[in-house]
Order: structure tokens, then sequence, then C-alpha cells
């Protein structure tokens, strides 16, 4: 993937709103919802809007620690209902009982949004919760699906590469969206983070395909050339391929332990 410059300068002129637990909107092919909306009126709408235009992801925010069940309820409810890839999103360092539970209900991609930074060794304050629950979301969840969000335009491009140096080597995918605090001025920058970003994709084989969609809407990089309608087609099969693999692979991993956990009374 490359950076296009003319989609920077319009991001960096109308970034896409950041998504919450209170708000259901779609935008491109991808649906944003928010854990905290009464679950079945939701789906109601969500229905209508979906046999209307092709959703390729559903991503759906999380609301605060005390409100974890509600989203876990309207992610179950998401993946019996519909047969699309869905990606949790977490405002907060999750626990580890939290990413389980969130694995279990259905959750497909985990990406770790808190406002903090990355878990580099370097940086000021205690990251050891953050450590810990980003390895269990890598040990967890199938290859390349737990992210971690980080911020362009709130520290300098080299701290920022670092860090998603760190996070590949961990085998977790750096997303990177805009800081609220960004400036123009900073385009040469921003540009150079991104295109950091997609070579270390490159670099470390990231299967990234999954966060496409919501990549496409939230940062200025683009496929360097057209894959064709050939290619699309193939990639749309081994895409639903791996989805229902990673469903059997969830079924494999937390039905036994609810058997047992059923059979001891529990």
């Amino acid at each position: 993937m490359i950076v296009d410059e003319k989609k920077l300068h319009d991001i960096m002129e109308r970034p896409e709103p950041v998504p919450d637990s209170e708000t259901l909107s779609r935008a491109g092919k991808v649906f944003f919802v928010g854990g905290n909306l009464p679950v079945y009126e939701t789906l109601e709408t969500m229905f209508e809007s979906y046999c209307l235009e092709s959703t390729d992801l559903f991503h759906l925010s999380f609301g605060a620690r005390d409100d974890f069940s509600r989203g876990e309820e309207m992610a179950r409810q998401i993946k019996k209902n519909f047969n699309v890839r869905l990606m949790g999103r977490v405002p907060y360092v999750p626990p580890a009982s939290f990413i389980e539970r969130a694995y279990a209900a259905g959750v497909d991609m985990l990406d770790i949004a808190v406002a903090a930074p990355a878990p580099t060794g370097a940086r000021p304050g205690n990251q050891q919760d953050l450590r810990e629950s980003l390895v269990v979301s890598v040990q967890l969840f199938p290859r390349w699906s737990a992210a971690f969000t980080l911020e362009a335009g709130a520290e300098p491009p080299a701290v920022l590469a670092r860090e998603i140096d760190l996070l590949l080597e961990a085998g977790v995918v750096p997303l990177v969206t805009l800081s609220p605090r960004v400036s123009s001025r900073q385009a040469e920058e921003i540009a150079s983070v991104f295109a950091h970003l997609a070579s270390g994709w490159e670099r470390h084989r990231a299967a990234v395909k999954p966060f496409l969609p919501l990549i496409s809407l939230t940062t200025p990089l683009v496929a360097a050339e057209n894959a064709g309608r050939l290619r699309n087609f193939i990639d749309r099969i081994r895409d639903r391929q791996l989805l229902a693999a990673s469903g059997l692979r969830r079924h494999l991993r937390v039905v036994p332990a609810e058997d047992s956990l059923d059979s001891a009374g529990l």
C-alpha cells in the first residue's frame, strides 16, 4: 500500500468521527455499532441497511468497563444474525477475562484503542497491564487479529515508527489514526508515519486484509495497484473460508470449556 497525498489532505481537513458506544452509523462498507445501544432495535435497523448495501466489516465499540456485558451481548447477537467479520474496539486496557469473553461472544479482531502510549519500555507510566492484555489477545485470537491504535500527530514520527515496529514484532497489528491536535503543517510528517506503517505491514507479512475496510476509511493508504475482478473474486472466496475457519476454531475452543463448566454445575 502507498500514501495517497490527496486523500491525506482530505482526511486531515475532514477526519472521520471517532466511533463510540452510543451511536449507529455506516460509512462505505463498514457498519459502526455502539455496544451500549439497545440490542434488538439496533439489529432491526442493521437488517434494513444490510439488505440495501453490502457490508464487509462490523465495527463494535464497547463502552465503559461497567457496560462491558452490554457490548458482549451485542457482539453475540451480531454474530448470530450476520455472516460478516466483527471487529471489537475497547477504549481502555481490558483485563484478560474481558478479552476472553469478547472472543467467546464472536469478536474476530480486537482493537485496544486506549488513549495511552504503546507499551514501549522507553515511555513513562506503568505499561505492565497493557503489555499483558496484548499478550493475551495475541495468544487467544487468530494470528494478526489483535490490534492497537496509535495516534499520528501527537508525538514525533520517530517515536511513532518505533512503536509500530515493536507492536509488529509482538504480533500485534498497529493501526494509526490522526490526532485531534494534528495540523496541516504536519502533512509531510504524517505521510512518513503512514508510509512506515505500510512498509512495516509488508515487512512482517501482517495479514491486514480483514482490516482494509476500516483502513480505507481512516487512513490515506491505498492499494499500489488494482487487483482486478478475478483476483477480487478469489480473495472474497478465500476470505469466506478464513471466516468459517475462524468460527470453527472459536467453537472448538469455547464450547468444550462451557460444557465442562455445565457438567461441574458452575
